[in-house]
């Protein structure tokens, strides 16, 4: 503890005691001392804050009195749960505890039958047997092997033409992007289409970038600009970017000289139709910047993604490239590897389409039998969100507060991407009932659940 008391002007000389006091209760109240933790002895505090044992005493002796403290013979003083207490009925008066959800429908999170741990397990012990190779840091482009793999993968699955020496493995697209941005600095300005990737939008500003959403589509966009989009899910409710208005596209990016930075998000739950041709992929590998993550393909907390440069950025890259720390671990890079190489990967994404399709289909029904003729569902072309359209006089903000306060978790649709790309909706063309929409993950709730989270959502709505 670096604190010194001694140094005050004579008029403060008596108030040292009520500084010393006021520095533990202020410990105290804000958790940082918790109930249980042994204060220094008077004559330990004495030294420490270089003032007389009478002051710390004092000052011992009123946080005593006032219950923050209690002494226990021949032992010392101790603080006791008293601020513990006054800090919960603090959040209690002033609102600040949040409920917790009983059935969070907003959540990110992934069905746990989904994922076959044992299996993944398996690799990972056998990546952390190899001993020696886990004696260096990683490679900063990502093991070699890795990337292989994925460059294989890629060129099979999504039509991403390119080598393992244009794939950057990191822990996240956010580390990417810091990889990415020094790179392409002097274009300046980055459109979005998805602006609820706030921590891509964070990436892009402090690297100086301005950043905007897309009023009047990409041709309307400035020369040299940047644009970051998701065509395979397009909207926040799952819509995929159809193969004419890629080609389009892709003609308005090459009279522009966009780069574009095709963020594949969710490509692989693209669940009603035959997958789409990468935007790399149909620009022949130019001008394009292709990124990808397995956190949905295999969990959330599985921190491992990657971007494809193209031709024209790795100068630079290899410029650069090697002054990076890689971000991701090394044990899970060499884990990954064999997964894809024994065909985990393919049978992982098999198997959860084929569940994910179930539990949207089976929530659009519950939606429809528990709001009857007040709502319809839309399952989401790709990923894991269903659209929910609900009649009713309550605005979005209303909806939402009203069912966390019943423990039900929602998202809500953004007007704004909603007029954008108006949505065939059952009550598009009803008039004069007003209608809002929520988006609910059929993932992150148990199938079970549906009916109870429902009931309970449609109570909170007073429907």
């Amino acid at each position: 503890m670096e604190k010194d008391f001694s140094r005050y002007s004579d008029e403060e000389e008596t108030l040292r005691y009520m500084r010393v006091y006021r520095y533990y209760r202020s410990l105290i109240q804000e958790g940082k001392l918790e109930a249980g933790t042994k204060l220094p002895s008077i004559r330990t505090c004495s030294i420490q804050l270089n003032l007389s044992r009478t002051t710390v005493e004092t000052a011992y002796l009123m946080l005593a009195a006032e219950g923050y403290i209690i002494s226990k013979p021949q032992s010392g003083y101790y603080v006791t749960d008293f601020g513990t207490r006054r800090r919960e009925e603090r959040r209690q008066q002033t609102g600040e505890r949040k409920k917790e959800l009983l059935f969070d429908f907003s959540s990110s999170r992934v069905d746990r039958e989904s994922f076959r741990f044992e299996v993944w397990r398996r690799y990972v012990k056998s990546a952390l047997r190899q001993d020696e190779r886990l004696l260096s840091y990683g490679e900063p482009q990502g093991e070699e092997e890795l990337r292989e793999e994925l460059s294989r993968y890629l060129r099979r699955h999504r039509n991403v033409i390119c080598t393992p020496d244009q794939i950057v493995v990191g822990a996240g697209v956010q580390s990417l992007l810091h990889i990415l941005c020094p790179m392409v600095h002097e274009r300046g300005q980055v459109f979005m289409n998805n602006e609820s990737f706030h921590q891509g939008r964070t990436v892009f500003e402090d690297h100086g970038f301005l950043v905007s959403g897309i009023e009047s589509g990409e041709s309307g966009l400035p020369k040299n600009s940047i644009f970051y989009l998701t065509p395979s899910q397009i909207t926040s409710w799952g819509e995929v970017m159809g193969i004419g208005e890629r080609m389009n596209l892709m003609k308005t990016a090459a009279k522009k000289n966009f780069l574009l930075i095709e963020d594949d998000y969710n490509s692989e739950f693209g669940y009603y139709s035959r997958p789409t041709p990468s935007l790399q992929g149909l620009s022949g590998g130019k001008g394009v910047v292709y990124m990808g993550t397995f956190s949905r393909m295999l969990l959330p907390s599985i921190r491992m993604s990657f971007m494809v440069l193209p031709p024209e950025l790795l100068p630079a890259y290899q410029k650069r490239g090697a002054f990076y720390n890689q971000t991701a671990s090394k044990a899970e890079q060499i884990a990954l590897c064999q997964f894809i190489r024994d065909g985990h990967l393919e049978a992982q994404i098999r198997k959860s389409r084929r569940l994910y399709i179930q539990k949207a289909k089976l929530l659009c029904k519950e939606i429809e039998e528990v709001f009857g003729d007040r709502a319809a569902a839309h399952p989401g072309e790709a990923g894991f969100l269903v659209l929910a359209e609900i009649q009713t006089e309550l605005s979005g903000e209303e909806i939402k507060m009203r069912a966390e306060k019943a423990g039900v978790g929602v998202r809500l649709v953004d007007q704004s991407e909603w007029d954008r790309r108006p949505h065939t909706g059952f009550f598009a063309q009803t008039q004069g009932k007003p209608v809002q929409r929520i988006l609910l993950s059929c993932a992150s709730v148990p199938a079970a659940h549906y009916e109870k989270a429902l009931l309970l959502l449609k109570q909170s709505l007073e429907l």
